[in-house]
């Protein structure tokens, strides 16, 4: 494991653990079932970003660029599905609105990081 892969994957538990002490805010009325249920999908899904990324990594950088592509299309499509699987079984609106909100936040999180780190280096 590189440390670009360690600094995001420490990035993304920051954003886990700033999203369950928001669970515990009176902003928000999610039980923490349904928060470890939104976390825990969303690290899956991260995970697989990860894999998906830095698995077999070469220094092509069209190679890069197609691997950050489809790892931004799965963990879209995976998010997206997972919302629309809590939307067909009538769950409540928070958890959906609390997934996407982690979602979103992951998204641009790991936007930000993967650009900030090609700015830097010449190595993705």
């Amino acid at each position: 494991m590189n440390k670009s892969a360690r600094n995001l994957g420490l990035i993304y538990l920051g954003i886990f653990v700033l999203f369950f002490f928001f669970t515990k805010t009176p902003w928000s009325n999610l039980p923490s079932k349904d928060a470890f249920f939104c976390i825990g999908s969303a690290a899956f899904i991260s995970l697989l970003g990860l894999f998906i990324l830095y698995v077999k990594k070469k220094n092509d950088p069209v190679a890069n660029t197609f691997r950050l592509l489809i790892m931004i299309t799965v963990q879209l499509l995976s998010f997206l599905s997972i919302s629309l699987a809590l939307i067909y079984t009538q769950q409540s609106t928070a958890i959906i609105l609390h997934l996407l909100g982690i979602a979103l936040t992951i998204i641009i999180s790991q936007t930000l990081f993967l650009v900030r780190d090609l700015k830097s280096s010449e190595e993705f």
